[in-house]
Order: structure tokens, then sequence, then C-alpha cells
């Protein structure tokens, strides 16, 4: 009898598996779908910065930072570069089709959350009817609103070389210091009744 308590004490001692079979595993549980869009999302943003930072290199630095005009034509020449190294960039490239699905579900709960006085009030002075493609320069006398900050605070940080915007009903992922739109998710801001 007592051999068989031992047997049965040793049975359920948690034991310890090989490393390659602990790896095999871990390997077999299904990854959380949300968690690899987010991280696809950072991979590719990561990726975006490395070719600004290439592109940056290239171009004179701006000596008088009060001169618009030095300003300005360091941020169209980098924008030109920019769009020199990605010659084929197109929608979803940096967003995703994963996670452009997240970031419309996170939209679509932020508005559900809002009051309607609230909702119009975040879609005000957005420019709605604006024609946008990747690589475009971000029109200047179109309105920069800023991004709501409950939202903002939902997704994923940026780095500080590009921002959020949204443009009608569009998500646009903006390069500050080139004024140009890296990407669209279109039709993900809900449309407001009334």
């Amino acid at each position: 009898m007592t051999r068989f308590v031992l047997i049965l004490a040793l049975s359920l001692l948690p034991v310890a598996m090989p490393a390659g079979m602990a790896l095999a595993a871990s390997q077999e549980q299904p990854a959380n779908p949300i968690g690899t869009a987010v991280l696809g999302f950072k991979d590719r943003v990561a990726e975006y910065i490395k070719l600004h930072k290439e592109a940056a290199s290239k171009v004179p630095k701006v000596t008088k930072t009060s001169d618009a005009t030095d300003m300005q034509s360091r941020e169209a020449a980098l924008a030109a570069t920019i769009k020199q190294l990605r010659p084929h960039a197109k929608e979803l490239d940096v967003f995703g089709t994963d996670f452009r699905a997240v970031l419309a579900r996170e939209v679509r709960r932020d508005f559900l959350g809002r009051s309607a006085a609230d909702r119009q009030a975040v879609m005000q002075e957005q420019p709605l009817k604006m024609r946008l493609s990747v690589n475009m320069t971000y029109p200047t006398d179109k309105p920069l609103k800023t991004f709501p900050a409950q939202l903002l605070q939902k997704l994923p940080e940026l780095p500080p070389e590009l921002e959020y915007r949204i443009v009608g009903h569009h998500i646009v992922l903006r390069d500050v210091t080139a004024n140009l739109v890296v990407d669209v998710a279109r039709d993900i801001v809900p449309k407001i009744a009334g």
C-alpha cells in the first residue's frame, strides 16, 4: 500500500520538461490575434522610422529654426527623399489589415462611449472632403485638429516622427517633420447621424 501511495505522490509532482519540449508546448498555444496585430504594427512603424532616419541623414539640416523658408525647404526635401525610398508604398503597408481591424474596433468603441455632442465636437473642423493617398504631402491649407486624447490613449504610442490624424472618416498616419501621409486606414471613423 505504501508503495502505491509513493508512486501516486511522485506522479503528482511537477515534472521538469526538457527545454525543447517546453518550447514546443509553448509554440502550440494560439497567439492572441490583437496582440499579434499590434506587434506587427509596431514592427512596421519601426521599419518606417529607420527609413525616415535614413532620409533625414541625406537632407541638409536647418541652421536657423527661425527661418520659415529653411524649415519648409527641409520639410519638402525630406518628403521627397522619403518618397524616393518608398516609391511603391500603398495603403495599409504600415497599418496592416490586421491592425486596421483593431483600429476600427477601438475607434468604434470610443465613439459609442461619447455623447452625440462630443462626437460632433470630434468631427468639427475635420477636413471631410480631402483626397488622400500614401506619400502625398498633407495640404498646409487643411486643418490639423488635435486627435482625441481618450482615443489616443487606447492606441499604440507612436514615435515623435509620426502622429495619428482623423481626415473625414479615415485615420491617417502622418510624418510630422516631412508633412507626409505615411498610411491611410479608410472608413474607420463612424458616420454621425443628424
